[in-house]
């Protein structure tokens, strides 16, 4: 049988760490992006700024108008940048172009500016996206001014910001060569107690159901080994009952069936010696008896065996009225053989028409039992009577035998255990079988005696089909 492929449990966790990590990383790379290129940018655009307040001072204002004081090539070297050099252009009051290595455009957003307040603005020119700084140069006594607007390309601050995460994100992912090995060796020693506890249940024995040790075990495993222990403790219970069971079956086979090994040699040895003499009756009817018992052990093990086994039968609805008064029909002609009487209480009729669910094998197999117990060990009168009760329906058998003791009914739903001077074919295995049978049917099963009621009772408690 193919089992899909499951992470182990190491993998699970490398597995979660290294993603946590990436995680982690790509945050930083992109936390690092962000930031930087704020940070480029506040400080490129106070560049820009310097740049235009430096061209600013370069402006001379003549009665002809405003003049500016220098050439492109000394303007350059005044705004000089080795990576990206800045484009400027100087316009008059009427927008027209003083000085400048460029023709940039004053932008239409532009608001009225006061003396020495730059204003920043991303704009497309003729050499590409520039981020671009615009000042105005205020003449007071003439009332003139001009427009300084210095620009530089995007690409530099791009280029700064890939550089500055590149510086964060390359050393980060050169790390892992160092990180997963650590984490490797992490994992191996934080799962190496689940190891021990793994190699410590392989090596106990089939027949060794002691707990496992709880030392040194941390506190994540310890409740599954509190776990483990419980099931151990459960199954070395169930074991021992089952052991103890068959110890019993065994027991209780082997007196019928050593008995009638001993009549049929008894019967061969007469044989042998006399072939013409005919059997001896009495040995006959002894053989028969003990044949009879063991056929019945056989049967009561098969249907406690049954009973256990809850998958072997369908679940169905049946009304119980009509159900008790099947198994009254079934089981009169050994009621009338013991010289006792069965029959229904008048006031069963009163429950009006009502369902069980479950397996009627089942109920049957339960109260058939109770009905042969009562046959082999209770009073001569046997009644069954049906009740609603808020739990459901209660089924009692009832029989006016003398009744038993607080003791003995403690011990009555124990395999095999017969009360003292018990006779006939019963091997103590009736109740138990009808209690088995009932849990199957989500039923419970008890028992009462004098002086709360008039004998025996046997009461069985079932909840109703709604």
């Amino acid at each position: 049988m193919n089992f899909p492929r499951i992470l182990s449990l190491r993998q699970k966790l490398l597995l979660t760490f290294l993603s946590l990590w990436l995680l982690t990383v790509v945050i930083a790379t992109l936390a690092a992006y962000w930031f930087s290129g704020n940070a480029a940018q506040i400080s490129f655009d106070r560049i820009l700024k310097d740049d235009a307040l430096a061209l600013a001072a370069q402006v001379k204002w003549e009665t002809q108008g405003p003049r500016f004081g220098v050439d492109t090539n000394t303007a350059d070297l005044l705004i000089f940048d080795s990576v990206s050099p800045p484009k400027f252009t100087v316009l008059d009051k009427a927008s027209q172009k003083i000085a400048g290595n460029a023709n940039l455009a004053l932008p239409e957003s532009v608001s009225t500016q006061k003396v020495g307040e730059p204003s920043f603005f991303d704009m497309h020119s003729d050499s590409g996206d520039m981020r671009v700084v615009v000042l105005r140069v205020d003449h007071q006594p003439s009332g003139e001014w001009v427009w300084v607007i210095v620009g530089e390309a995007h690409s530099k601050r791009a280029e700064i910001s890939h550089e500055l995460a590149a510086a964060i994100f390359l050393p980060a992912v050169g790390l892992a060569f160092l990180i997963i090995p650590l984490l490797l060796a992490g994992i191996k020693f934080g799962l190496s107690p689940a190891k021990q506890i793994s190699e410590a249940v392989a090596e106990k024995d089939i027949d060794d159901l002691s707990p496992v040790s709880l030392e040194n075990v941390p506190e994540e495993l310890r409740v599954v080994i509190l776990h483990i222990n419980d099931l151990l403790q459960r199954l070395q219970s169930s074991v021992a009952h089952e052991r103890r069971f068959v110890a019993d079956a065994a027991h209780q086979l082997r007196t019928p069936i050593a008995g009638i090994k001993i009549l049929a040699e008894d019967l061969l040895r007469t044989h042998q010696a006399n072939s013409k003499q005919p059997p001896d009756e009495e040995v006959l009817q002894e053989i028969n008896a003990a044949a009879t018992r063991a056929a019945h052990l056989v049967r009561q093990l098969l249907s406690l065996a049954r009973a256990e086994r809850a998958e072997l039968f369908e679940s169905e609805t049946f009304d119980v009225l009509v159900f008790l008064n099947e198994v009254c029909t079934q089981w009169q002609r050994s009621v009338e053989a013991a010289h006792k009487t069965l029959g229904i209480t008048p006031q069963s009729s009163h429950i009006g028409k009502v369902s069980l669910r479950g397996s009627r094998i089942f109920m049957d197999e339960a109260l058939g039992n109770i009905i042969d117990n009562a046959i082999q060990y209770g009073g001569k009168n046997i009644l069954i009577d049906a009740q609603i009760v808020p739990q459901g329906v209660l089924v009692s058998v009832l029989d006016d035998g003398l009744g038993v003791s607080a003791q003995e009914i403690r011990s009555m739903l124990t395999p095999f255990w017969r009360g003292e001077g018990a006779a006939g074919l019963g091997v103590g295995l009736g109740l138990p079988i009808a209690e088995k049978a009932l849990h199957q049917m989500h039923g419970s099963l008890s028992i009462k005696s004098r002086p709360e009621v008039n004998g025996t009772a046997v009461l069985i408690q079932l909840p109703i089909e709604p």
